[in-house]
């Protein structure tokens, strides 16, 4: 019978921990992908509004950690696309990250609001309620699945359709009567 050796202990601890550590971070890959956007978000916006989009960064964030499937995908794919659309705008990016920025902020209250009720929704064990359940979870399941869609068309809109440029000479009669013709 083979017994391994005490001074060995340690290092094999060690290992384990490791182990235990890679398959936390393999596990919960969603989480990790999602976090070098929403800290770029309020790291590079203006000071002014830097804490309004850090909370609304933390709140997705918040929501990707805790709430179940499809949320922490969702947001994933939800603060790349900002991203994304962030850094190739070049009409209006800082409209656009503000609107990536609410967008984000609510898909983050939508991901709480859906682990509150997958949370409490056991306690209910009233038979009359069974058929508002169903009406309630198929609601659910289109925020779920819609909003992020309606996002990533939002953003899409914003960074590729843009109102054509007035003529040279038009945009200086503009700016020398201060907009009044």
């Amino acid at each position: 019978m083979f017994t391994f050796p005490a001074f060995l202990l340690p290092a094999l601890w060690v290992l384990n921990g490791f182990l235990a550590l890679l398959y936390f971070i393999v596990a919960h890959w969603a989480i990790w992908v999602t976090l070098p956007p929403l800290a770029w978000l309020p790291l590079t916006d203006r000071p002014e509004r830097r804490g309004r989009v850090a909370m609304a960064a933390a709140l997705a964030g918040l929501s990707a950690i805790l709430a179940p499937p499809p949320v922490p995908y969702a947001v994933l794919l939800m603060a790349w696309a900002a991203l994304a659309a962030v850094r190739l705008e070049r009409h209006d990016p800082l409209a656009l990250r503000w609107n990536a920025v609410q967008g984000l902020a609510l898909y983050g209250l939508i991901g709480l609001g859906y682990l509150a009720w997958r949370t409490l929704r056991p306690l209910s064990t009233d038979p009359a309620m069974a058929q508002g359940l169903v009406y309630l979870n198929a609601l659910i399941a289109i925020a779920l699945y819609a909003y992020p869609l309606g996002f990533l068309a939002l953003l899409a809109q914003a960074a590729w359709l843009h109102p054509p440029m007035e003529r040279p000479e038009n945009l200086v009669s503009t700016i020398r009567t201060r907009g009044r013709r």
